[in-house]
This record gives structure tokens, C-alpha cells and sequence, in this order.
């Protein structure tokens, strides 16, 4: 049987709030970082950024469900 884990409304908020936050410099560094440094483009760094940027962006939104 499966236990499930009670958590505060608050700490739900905080915690899907700070996963936005990650998702917002998980792009910052892997999607538009490449563009600011004299490095050739990677694409498979561009799209794995952007994989977990969404990750992110979607544990978030559940989270505050």
C-alpha cells in the first residue's frame, strides 16, 4: 500500500514557487548562456536546457495544484 505524504498549503506555494524560479535560471544558463559566450552552439545543450526548463515549469504548475 502506498503511503502518500501530507504537506502544508504554505510550504506547496514555496516549494512550486522556487521550482519556477529554477526553471527561469535552468534557462538562463543552458538556452541563452550559449548565445552570450564566444563557444560554438550546442544544440543538444540547447535542448536538454529546454527539457528541464518544461520539467520544471510542470512539476510547478502541479505542485500548485
Amino acid at each position: 500500500m502506498a503511503r502518500r505524504i501530507k504537506i502544508k498549503a504554505e510550504f506547496r506555494s514555496l516549494l512550486s514557487e522556487k521550482l519556477m524560479d529554477l526553471g527561469n535560471l535552468v534557462a538562463a544558463t543552458l538556452v541563452f548562456g550559449q548565445f552570450l559566450t564566444g563557444k560554438e552552439f550546442s544544440v543538444v545543450v540547447f535542448i536538454a536546457g529546454i527539457i528541464l526548463m518544461m520539467a520544471c515549469y510542470i512539476a510547478s504548475y502541479i505542485l500548485s495544484l
